[in-house]
């Protein structure tokens, strides 16, 4: 039954060792197909909902109803109130061509987020208001916090697309103790599906992020106080709030190119231009590139490479200067154009990896890497063809979003001011940097200028008030403008060692991963609440959600663990059976976030009962009955030692931490036989 359990079909994109998502699914839908009882789902925003709806595609075969992480209870409760109203009224029969129709299960899933925390309000009216349905929270003991798959990583080797960086990988990090710019490794990059993300915008920088993703934000002191930085959330981030930004990264160097040039020869070579390519980067050629940014393109099958420079124009005169200096060839000209034809130079700079087409032009990664004049020489190239001065600013107009986006953020590597990208579309004829367009067209710009410099000698109490980073080399603060729902876009998480930070989009954000939530357990490590020298992970108990819900008095309340399934399917029908709310609580490894082998999630889930950890018991109306006793229980270090999250547990100095956790399941087990009558 369970195997071809078909109403939560394959294809879903959980976590290779996932025991979250598949199978309290398919224990619940089985037990409810064993009863002959038709499913309603309704599901939070979370792992479920990400791994098995990936829009437009599904793998529910039931009807099945979305919820943000809040409000799965009350979505639950609108569906049953719904149901009874068209019940009442003949209407379901009328639907259903005056036949009955057999009474629903109303099953509400969710994990931590929408039931420990964001959703417990409204679970906790769901039950006071008795609506009958089930309530089943698959506790994973955190939560997952992620950035838009549009977000640019700063790494060692440059800029890159989040979805670019690699395991192993050095990205660029904010030191906690000294405030400067380090390099540390990544660890883990994982998709997180699709989730609601915001825009988080500031004077200079913005940033696309899910509510949860904690960013690095200054709390100052007062009057007498001492600021410092902690980490907030994003759905706690408000306007005013100042955030860390990057400001300048180390000088680098020169690019070597290792580019392997056609032959007289190769498939299909006859003849060949004569043309010298340069082995690395220097400031004329990156002038040169910054000219075929702005205002080439190249046709790589016909060995053309072409600029939209006039004549007598600056950039027109530059150009043919530049390419007879560094490739000792010819241009070609026209009034209007200028021609380079060379099946190498196009091949080469197709391999830089500007992108082809207005639209699609950007500034690629390596270029970040460079030298602060052979950036500026780009920049002067850039500005030569589609830039201009406006007042006591520069303005650079493009039509390709991501080359204003990339080139925004270089320019932050130079300490300029920079301001927002703003759009325009503008009418055929219409005079644009010097020239009239064919067509009707949409374009971008920004504006940007040098930074002042504050005289901190004679004011720096003053200047160190207003930006308190004022004096650091790489890193600023700027305050919050807007805060703004985006909608549902992909999302991918990093992991990073060490200082557990990156710069995202020019903002320093926390490592991602698996973040606390109330359901994670004391001694836990997450990435906010590490394991260091001083505090070893999560100094408090988690809380007990299945006592809250047995507090609001409903009619039925169990535990339940994905290793016990008949007793979990079981329990699955009496929940389903009872007049009125009931609840169960699913022990659910994650691979990812307790850092087990990905075979091991069943195994994990049964020393969870079987250490005492996770006791199986339920409480129908009132009466509490154990599920599961062992005559010898195992100690609770059989259940941690084979997850990566307790692993610093296990040095000297934290046995103490291992002998509390033992004294608290001790405890709470001790109470539960008494509830229990034994």
């Amino acid at each position: 039954m369970i195997d071809n359990c078909q109403e939560f079909a394959s294809g879903h994109r959980s976590c290779r060792g996932c025991t979250a998502v598949p199978q309290p699914i398919r224990y619940t839908i089985s037990a409810m197909k064993e009863e002959g009882i038709p499913v309603v789902i309704a599901n939070a925003t979370g792992c479920t909902e990400v791994t098995s709806t990936i829009s437009p595609y599904t793998c529910w075969n039931v009807p099945y109803i979305h919820s943000v992480f809040a409000n799965v209870a009350a979505t639950a409760s609108g569906i049953e109130s719904a149901y009874k109203a068209l019940a009442k009224s003949g209407k379901l029969k009328e639907i259903n061509g005056g036949k009955d129709i057999k009474k629903p299960a109303i099953i509400a899933l969710a994990g931590d987020g929408g039931s420990y925390d964001i959703g417990l309000q409204a679970l906790s009216g769901a039950f006071e208001r008795r609506h009958d349905f089930v309530y089943i929270c698959y506790d994973n003991e955190a939560y997952m916090n992620c950035l838009s798959t549009d977000s640019l990583v700063m790494t060692a080797a440059g800029l890159k697309k989040i979805t670019e960086v690699k395991k192993g990988e050095k990205v660029c990090t904010f030191d906690q103790k000294d405030y400067k710019l380090v390099l540390k490794k990544c660890t883990g990059v994982f998709d997180n599906g699709i989730k609601q993300v915001y825009n988080l915008k500031t004077f200079h920088h913005d940033i696309k992020a899910t509510t949860n993703h904690p960013f690095l934000v200054l709390q100052r002191g007062g009057r007498g106080g001492k600021n410092k930085f902690i980490w907030k959330v994003l759905g706690k981030i408000k306007p005013g709030d100042e955030v860390v930004v990057s400001k300048k990264i180390d000088e680098g160097k020169s690019f070597d190119f290792h580019f392997k040039k056609t032959k007289v020869g190769d498939y299909k070579v006859s003849h060949l231009n004569k043309i010298i390519l340069p082995k690395n980067s220097s400031p004329d050629l990156m002038k040169y590139l910054g000219l075929y940014v702005g205002d080439g393109w190249l046709r790589e099958k016909k060995g053309e490479v072409g600029f939209a420079l006039p004549a007598n124009t600056s950039g027109r005169r530059a150009l043919v200067a530049l390419h007879r200096k560094i490739f000792q060839s010819k241009v070609k000209t026209d009034e209007l154009y200028a021609y380079i034809n060379s099946v190498n130079l196009a091949k080469f700079i197709k391999s830089l990896g500007f992108g082809q087409g207005a639209e699609n032009k950007r500034v690629p990664f390596w270029i970040f890497t460079l030298p602060q004049k052979e950036k500026e020489a780009f920049l002067e190239g850039l500005m030569l063809s589609d830039g201009y001065k406006h007042g006591n600013s520069w303005r650079y107009v493009s039509a390709s979003g991501g080359l204003l986006q990339t080139l925004r953020l270089l320019l932050q590597t130079f300490d300029y001011r920079v301001g927002g990208i703003h759009w325009q579309t503008k009418k055929k004829g219409t005079k644009v940097v010097y020239r009239r367009l064919l067509k009707d067209a949409k374009y971008g710009y920004i504006c940007f200028s040098k930074k002042r410099k504050w005289n901190l000698e004679k004011y720096p109490n003053q200047y160190k008030y207003q930006n308190f980073l004022v004096d650091n080399d790489y890193f600023n603060v700027e305050k919050v403008k807007s805060v703004k729902l985006v909608g549902r876009e992909p999302t991918l998480d990093l992991r990073v060692e060490g200082e557990h930070n990156f710069i995202a989009d020019g903002v320093v954000v926390h490592n991602t991963g698996n973040q606390r939530s109330s359901a994670t357990p004391f001694g836990s490590a997450t990435s906010t609440t590490p394991a260091g020298k001083k505090i070893g992970g999560k100094q408090r108990q988690r809380k007990d959600l299945t006592k809250i819900a047995v507090a609001h008095n409903i009619p039925y309340v169990a535990t339940a663990a994905v290793s016990h399934r008949a007793d979990f399917m079981t329990k699955v029908k009496k929940a389903v059976a009872v007049d009125g709310p009931a609840f169960i609580n699913i022990l659910a490894p994650c691979t990812l976030g307790w850092k087990f082998p990905e075979d091991m999630g069943i195994t994990i889930a049964r020393l969870g009962v079987e250490t005492n950890y996770w006791p199986l018991y339920e409480v129908e109306d009132g009466e509490y009955k154990l599920s599961y006793q062992l005559k010898q229980r195992k100690p609770i270090t059989e259940f941690v030692k084979l997850q990566g999250r307790f692993k610093h547990l296990f040095k000297d100095k934290d046995q103490l931490v291992i002998t509390e956790m033992q004294k608290y399941v001790d405890d709470q087990w001790r109470r539960l036989l008494s509830l229990c009558g034994k």
